[in-house]
């Protein structure tokens, strides 16, 4: 066999990994969605949805460290909270959007880095500051919405949410 053959074959099998992983993201993805909206929807109805994204991939709390691993799900935006719902139970992040104290975009969140734009919410309840970065199919769009959602008096003051994070990690 010669060296063009040999690096034809290599190319090619590595194209042939690239596709049979991208493949297999895009199956676990359709199949994620199925339960997380089931989730959703046991919380919230359809007109108290602003926004949700079911690809919605988590680069980790702040607070937690950068040692902790991203988490797929499905993030939803209420009149009265940014709502994660991490594939894996047990990790759901509920922040009222009372207490989002800023919203941007990033590539990097706790060392670990992306071309694409993340989406960042920095909040603060207690005392307490955190954030968390996603990558999202329209961050621009979401931060507009979390942006609009988020300012002083949008919100009738018997609706203002609790100032609590629940996090079931």
């Amino acid at each position: 066999m010669g060296t063009l053959q040999i690096i034809g074959l290599v190319v090619f099998g590595i194209f042939a990994v690239l596709f049979v992983l991208s493949a297999v993201t895009k199956l676990t993805l359709h199949l994620m969605k199925g339960p997380l909206e089931a989730r959703i929807a046991a919380d919230y109805g359809p007109e108290e949805i602003f926004m949700k994204d079911l690809g919605a991939n988590s680069f980790g709390l702040e607070s937690k460290g950068a040692w902790q691993g991203r988490g797929n799900g499905g993030l939803v935006l209420t009149q009265g909270a940014l709502h994660f719902y991490r594939f894996v139970r047990g990790a759901d992040l509920r922040v009222p959007l009372a207490a989002i104290t800023e919203v941007s975009f990033t590539k990097t969140h706790l060392g670990k880095a992306t071309v694409y734009d993340l989406l960042k919410v920095r909040f603060s309840v207690d005392g307490q500051s955190d954030s968390i970065a996603w990558y999202l199919t329209d961050p621009p769009a979401w931060k507009n919405k979390i942006e609009e959602n988020c300012r002083p008096n949008s919100l009738p003051s018997a609706a203002r949410p609790e100032q609590r994070i629940t996090n079931d990690a």
